[in-house]
This record gives C-alpha cells, structure tokens and sequence, in this order.
C-alpha cells in the first residue's frame, strides 16, 4: 500500500476516535484540494491558513479543540465543534463557494457519519477549467494533471494579488482619511501644507496603483533583480509626478512599498514567516542601496535626506528598509480597537521610535526628539483611547508649528497593510501546512 493509501487509512482512523470521543459534538477537517503525488505543495500551504481563518472567524468559541497534524494525503486541521452537523456542513459549503480559493480545499464535516454536499441538497462543485462538475472531471481523467496545476497556479496568483493589491489601496486611502493627523494632509485639511490636498493624494494614489500591482507580482513570481524593482519604482515616480504637476506626495511610499511588499508576497507563497520577510527586505534594501552613505558627501546635488544624515547621521526610511522594517512587526497589534482607534495608536507608536527625516529637514531633531517624547507620554497615560483629546491637541499644536511626518505616515501605511493579510503569513501553530 503506497504512503498516500496509509495516510488517507491513518486520517479516517483519526477523524472515527474524535467522533468517539465526542459523541455530541461535530467533527471538521480542512485540508487542500490537490491533485499529483505532492500533497502538500509550498505555493498552497498558506490557502489552510486563509480557510483556517475563516473558519475560526465563523466558528469562534463554538471550536473546543482543534491541532494540525502531518500527513502524506495531505496536512489538515481538525476542528471539534459544540455545534449541529448540518449546520456546520452547511456554513462551511458557504465558506468554500464564497472564498475565492474555495475550490483548492475540502471541508469535510462528521457527526456521528460523514455530512456530504449531497446529503445537504446542494450543488456539487465545478471543474477548474470547465463548466462540468469536478467530481466527473476527475473520475473520468478529463483533463491532465499539468492543466490542472496551471489553472490552480492562475488562480493562486490572481487571488493574491487581487487581495494584496485591494489591502494597500485601502490603506493607503484609510490613512489619508485619518483625522487629526498631525500636519498631515487629511480629508479634512490640508494639515501644515500649502502645495498639496486631499485630492492631490487621490490622484498621486491612482497613479502608482499599476505599479503597486508589479510589485506584488515580482514578489509572487518569485523574481530576483533589484534593477527590476528600481525600474518599477522609477517609473511609478514618474506617473506619481505627472498626476500632481510635480508635487512629491508619495515618493518615500513608493520606495518603502518597492521593498516591502515583494517580501510580504513571496513570504505568503512561500509559506515564510515574519524573520524571512525582515531578512529579504535587508537583502533587497542591501543591493540598492549599497554604498550610498559612504558616497553621500561626495554628491554635488544633495537631497533634503543627504543633508539629514551628514548632520545627524540619520538615514530616514533608506535606514529603517536596512534594517528590515523591522519596526512594523516588533510593534503590538490592536485586534481590540476600532480601525480608526487602531490606526491612531499604531501612529504613535511608531513616532515614538521613528527618526523621522521629514520633520528632521523642517523643524530640527530637537523637534523630532519633542515628538518621540510626547508619543511616549500618551503610551505611558494609556493610549490613544484614553487621551483622545489631548493627542487632537498636540495634533493641532503640530500643524501649527508646520510639523508633518511623512516618514511616519510610510511606515503607519506598511503597519496597516501588514496588519490586513498577516493571517496569510506562516506565524501561527499552523506554520508549515
């Protein structure tokens, strides 16, 4: 009996103790849907961790137990649920044909017997690649298993970067809507800006959109060529530039996104955890750069960021890409709060640690010094939450004083991106599925 054979014998074994040992409660196991003799392929191992959450998210305290557990048909989770068959059966159908990757994995559900889509009067599911159901498709070897392989690739890679690229615009957009913001431009206000508006931001937005896209698909293709990721990055300037009659709305962003969301996208295929995407940013970052500060002196055109740094010695987001981002997982999530609470709180936690370059060229680094200074006191008075009012007030005093961390606004951008997708990324129990 081949290995698969005793795998698949060894799994119904497991799944009829769980349904002795818990009589009245349903059993569901999730695993992925695949087709050859590699039942566990890299590119798919984060689609269990997708499902997974969704599952919990429907579930929630109803699931009394659950583990991953290894096998050769297959890694899959089990869940115990305090909750009738039928109705598991039928919310994890509806997990399965309304997440877009439904059709890469099975849901089987198990109260006291298998629970099956039929036995629930609902629809089998379709093929892949045609319109017959996959049930026939597969019996009868329709079509061959690279077909199959390519169009679950296709919709591995169209499924990413849709969601990702919908994930950055949405933050992109939630931070500009943020309010108050310090000198910040917001929906509201132009904070202490005089060249650029709310809509300036739309339209600089919209602009680096395609160029978004490229960056998330260099990092899904698995491409390694820094000059490629340059020339996506220059070109995005270009566009950014062309919307606002040349006014520098994103340019820190564009660079930051360049570095960080091939990373964050080839950590998700590759089911990679947090210390990879650190690791691949340095490495990346590394190669561009270079030895830039070395040479910085010697630049007869200095920008506002050289000047920083022979002054201060101070590299700005170029130092902060250097180091990983490491910021953006070191620093606490807020699963708690509200968006807009959450948001706030990720802001200062970041000025509370971030030399910000920005407010460097303008106000000095004893202003940048003050803020750190004053985002410490709010964390130390209880957050956000608790001093509500009074960060309005330093907000205020802020765009009065003509201060505006564009730097922080980068990283608050990559926080909140990260914060998204991060149930894709191998960092729980279930890494390795």
């Amino acid at each position: 009996m081949s290995d698969i054979l005793v795998a698949r014998e060894t799994r119904s074994i497991h799944i009829q103790s769980l349904m002795d040992e818990y009589k009245y409660k349903t059993i569901a196991v999730l695993k992925l849907n695949v087709v050859g003799k590699n039942k566990n392929p890299i590119n798919m191992r984060f689609i269990c961790l997708l499902f997974d959450n969704e599952i919990r998210k429907e579930f929630k305290d109803k699931i009394i137990r659950s583990e991953k557990v290894e096998s050769q048909d297959g890694d899959y989770i089990y869940y115990v649920i305090n909750e009738e068959g039928n109705y598991v059966k039928q919310k994890t159908i509806y997990i399965e044909d309304n997440t877009y990757l439904g059709r890469l994995v099975d849901v089987d559900v198990y109260n006291e017997t298998s629970i099956s889509r039929e036995d629930m009067s609902c629809e089998m599911r379709q093929c892949l690649i045609c319109d017959n159901y996959a049930h026939i498709c597969t019996r009868n070897q329709t079509h061959t298993q690279k077909e199959v392989l390519g169009a679950v690739n296709l919709l591995i890679e169209e499924y990413l970067t849709d969601i990702l690229l919908n994930s950055v615009m949405h933050c992109i957009h939630d931070e500009l809507e943020m309010h108050p913001k310090f000198g910040l431009v917001s929906k509201r206000n132009n904070g202490s800006h005089t060249d650029m508006d709310y809509e300036t931001f739309i339209q600089s937005s919209f602009a680096i959109k395609p160029f978004i896209k490229e960056y998330i698909l260099y990092g899904i293709k698995g491409h390694d060529n820094p000059k490629e990721l340059q020339k996506i990055g220059l070109e995005a300037e270009q566009a950014m530039f062309q919307a606002t009659k040349n006014i520098n709305t994103q340019k820190g962003l564009v660079f930051a996104l360049g570095l960080f969301l091939p990373a964050l996208s080839k950590a998700i295929v590759n089911n990679r955890n947090e210390s990879y995407i650190i690791s691949e940013i340095q490495r990346t970052s590394l190669e561009i750069i270079g030895d830039y500060y070395s040479k910085v002196e010697d630049k007869p055109l200095k920008t506002h960021g050289d000047l920083v740094y022979i002054d201060y010695g101070v590299k700005g987001i170029r130092g902060e890409a250097l180091k990983g981002f490491r910021m953006l997982f070191e620093k606490a999530s807020y699963t708690d709060l509200e968006d807009d609470s959450k948001n706030h709180q990720y802001m200062i936690d970041i000025l509370s640690d971030l030399c910000d370059t920005t407010v460097i060229h303008k106000k000095g680094f004893k202003t940048m010094k003050q803020i750190q200074t004053d985002m410490d006191e709010i964390n130390k008075n209880g957050g956000y939450i608790k001093n509500i009012e009074l960060f309005s007030i330093i907000s205020e005093t802020y765009k009065k004083q003509g201060i505006s961390p564009g730097g922080a606004s980068d990283m608050l951008v990559m926080k909140m991106i990260y914060e998204n997708v991060k149930y894709l990324i191998c960092h729980s129990e279930y890494c390795g599925i």
